[in-house]
C-alpha cells in the first residue's frame, strides 16, 4: 500500500510538471497578473491597516473604548476581554488582517483561546476600501453598498450562532501595556505587515496560476469560470464579473457568496497567521459557509422584499 502511494505521488509530480511546461505562458501571465492586483488592490487597502492595527493592539490607546463596549458585546456573544475591539477592528481592516489581530491579542493575553476560536469564525470582513473599489466597477454605489452592509451584518448572525456557551474566563480584562514608544512600535509594525503581504503576494500567485490553467484546459462558460475563479481568489473573479452578460442580481448574488467564502486563497492565508496557534481553523471554515448562506438569502430577501 505504501509503495502505491509513493508511485501515485510521483506520478502526480510529472503530471504536474508536464502541466506546467506545457503552460508556460500561463505561468508567466499569471504572476504579472497576480503581481499587478496584488499591487493595486490589495498593497494599498491592506499595507496602512496592518501597521495601524498592529500599533494598536501593543500600545493603550483603546483602554477607554474598551471599557464602554466590551461589557455589552460581551454579554451578547459570551466572549470576555478585549473581544469588541477585535470585531471593530477586524472591521476597518479586513481579511486577512482580522486573523492577524486575533492571533496579536491571544498572545499578549488579551483575550482568551476561547474567545480567539469564537472571534476566528464571525471576523470575516472583506478590507471595505478593497470592495468599493473593486465592486463599484461593476455595479451602481447602492448596490455597492447593499453588498458591503450585507457583507458585513452577516457576521452578526454567525456570532449569535457561535454564542451557545458562556466562557470561563469571563475574568480576562484588558490592561495596561508597558507601551513602548512609536519610533519602535512602527519599525516593527512595518516589518510584520510586509512579512505578512509577501505570503498574501504568494498565496494569490499559486493560486491565481492553478485557476488559468484549469480554465485554459476545461472550457468553462463564463460564469463557471468566474466561479472557478473566485473559489480560489476572489480578486481576479471579482474583477472580471463585467464579462458576464447575465441580469444584474445574477452578478450581485455571484459577488456576495464569493466575498462571503473568501476563496481558497485567503483561507491558505488565514490557516498561515493561525499555524502557531490553538485557534482553530475548523470554526474559521464552518463560519464561512454559514456566511455564505446567510450573505446570499439575505440579499435575495431584502431585495425582493424591501427595494425590488
Amino acid at each position: 500500500m505504501n509503495n502505491l502511494k509513493k508511485i501515485f505521488t510521483l506520478f502526480l509530480v510529472f503530471v504536474c510538471f508536464y502541466i506546467l511546461f506545457s503552460n508556460n505562458l500561463i505561468i508567466n501571465k499569471s504572476v504579472l497578473l497576480a503581481f499587478s492586483l496584488w499591487l493595486t488592490k490589495v498593497f494599498p487597502s491592506l499595507f496602512i491597516m496592518f501597521i495601524l492595527n498592529d500599533i494598536i493592539i501593543n500600545s493603550n490607546i483603546l483602554l477607554f473604548l474598551n471599557n464602554f463596549i466590551s461589557p455589552i458585546f460581551n454579554k451578547i456573544f459570551h466572549t470576555s476581554g478585549t473581544s469588541s475591539l477585535a470585531f471593530l477592528l477586524a472591521i476597518f481592516s479586513g481579511t486577512p488582517a482580522g486573523a492577524f489581530i486575533i492571533k496579536e491579542m491571544l498572545m499578549n493575553k488579551q483575550i482568551s483561546k476561547e474567545d480567539a476560536n469564537k472571534l476566528i469564525s464571525f471576523t470575516f470582513f472583506s478590507n471595505p476600501l478593497f470592495l468599493y473599489n473593486i465592486l463599484s466597477l461593476n455595479f451602481n454605489h447602492f448596490i455597492t453598498f447593499k453588498i458591503i452592509i450585507i457583507h458585513y451584518l452577516a457576521n452578526l448572525f454567525i456570532g449569535l450562532f457561535y454564542r451557545e456557551k458562556k466562557n470561563s474566563e469571563n475574568k480576562i480584562i484588558f490592561k495596561k501595556n508597558n507601551s513602548k514608544p512609536l519610533y519602535i512600535l512602527i519599525p516593527s509594525a512595518i516589518n510584520k505587515s510586509f512579512n505578512i503581504l509577501i505570503s498574501i503576494l504568494g498565496t494569490i500567485t499559486f493560486y491565481m496560476i492553478i485557476t488559468n490553467i484549469l480554465i485554459n484546459i476545461i472550457p468553462f462558460s463564463n460564469t463557471g469560470q468566474i466561479i472557478i475563479q473566485g473559489f480560489f481568489e476572489i480578486t481576479q473573479a471579482l474583477n472580471s464579473l463585467n464579462i458576464l452578460n447575465t441580469a444584474s442580481i445574477i452578478k450581485e448574488i455571484i459577488a456576495i457568496a464569493l466575498i462571503s467564502f473568501g476563496g481558497l486563497s485567503i483561507h491558505t492565508q488565514v490557516l498561515t497567521i493561525i499555524s502557531d496557534t490553538n485557534i482553530s481553523y475548523k470554526n474559521f471554515f464552518f463560519g464561512r459557509i454559514l456566511h455564505v448562506l446567510i450573505s446570499t438569502s439575505s440579499y435575495l430577501f431584502i431585495t425582493y422584499c424591501f427595494i425590488g
